[in-house]
């Protein structure tokens, strides 16, 4: 009889542990405000909206996960992206300098796999007798903000490196 006692008992600590964790897990958002359990394994998360551009006046390609204004703020790329960081979050994919500018970037969908968010991308490329004109493309997308990690992208930008230098007052090259 005690050892029965004993054994409902850790039962009932392993259970309410287990409660515990699964009620702290990160979750994601519906996009409208509400806090939604993480999406079963392989499920996609939509897409809200999809900005893209041919001049993003980044000189890198760059994946970036923006999850506040203050981030994105920092990052010049379009001003009239309407998010709720409260609820949603955004993708940022950047190609850098191209000698094209149809070369073009897109997302394709974003799946969540174990505890990581994936994100297929897709670059539109010129045909070979393409024009050359300088172009820097981009996308952003909008989508449910969620905690989870996503795979090759980057929470904040880099730290900007000038490729030129100042020249020393009154000295002519």
């Amino acid at each position: 009889m005690v050892n029965t006692l004993r054994l409902l008992r850790r039962y009932w600590i392993d259970f309410n542990l287990i409660l515990g964790v699964a009620l702290f897990l990160p979750g994601c958002h519906d996009g409208h405000g509400n806090i939604r359990q993480l999406p079963p394994d392989g499920e996609e998360l939509p897409i809200l909206e999809q900005y893209a551009g041919k001049h993003s006046h980044e000189s890198r390609s760059m994946q970036l996960v923006i999850r506040d204004a203050a981030t994105f703020a920092r990052i010049p790329l379009q001003d009239n992206v309407p998010v709720d960081f409260e609820n949603q979050m955004l993708l940022i994919v950047t190609l850098g300098r191209v000698p094209s500018d149809q070369y073009g970037v897109n997302v394709e969908r974003v799946w969540r796999e174990g505890h990581k968010l994936h994100v297929a991308t897709a670059v539109q490329s010129p045909a070979p007798n393409a024009p050359l004109a300088m172009a820097s493309p981009y996308c952003i997308v909008v989508i449910p903000r969620c905690d989870l990690n996503v795979v090759g992208f980057d929470p904040e930008p880099g730290q900007r490196v000038r490729s030129w230098s100042q020249s020393e007052p009154g000295m002519l090259p």
